[in-house]
């Protein structure tokens, strides 16, 4: 028998859902232990007020994003939002934006702001 305890642990947040639209609290920049890979955690609150629930997102960096990935739909979400790319580069900017996920599944990945 495998002990898991202090080895995982159950995340608090759930992923977002297509069709559902959201508030960005927060951009965090994370790296993982084991392989080093580097990634920006980007956790969210739903706007409808009785859904009390964290959502949170990996959005993986790599050094190109395709448009339709999770790091790409959101770049160029934020790039027509904010008007240049510079500033979508920015993730301190995204904070407080509201997002609504038009499609989240793998390799066709849209996401429009709203606010």
């Amino acid at each position: 028998m495998v002990k898991l305890s202090g080895k995982t642990q159950l995340a608090k947040a759930v992923e977002p859902v297509e069709g559902g639209t959201y508030e960005i609290v927060k951009v965090e920049e994370v790296k993982t232990a084991v392989q080093g890979f580097n990634g920006l955690r980007v956790v969210m609150k739903s706007v409808n007020p009785s859904d009390t629930k964290e959502y949170a997102t990996m959005l993986w960096m790599r050094e190109t994003a395709g448009q339709s990935s999770k790091l790409g739909s959101f770049l160029a979400a934020f790039t027509k939002a904010l008007g240049s790319e510079e500033a979508a580069m920015d993730t301190d900017n995204w904070a407080g934006h509201k997002i609504k996920i038009i499609s989240w599944t793998p390799r066709k990945r849209e996401i429009l702001v709203v606010d």
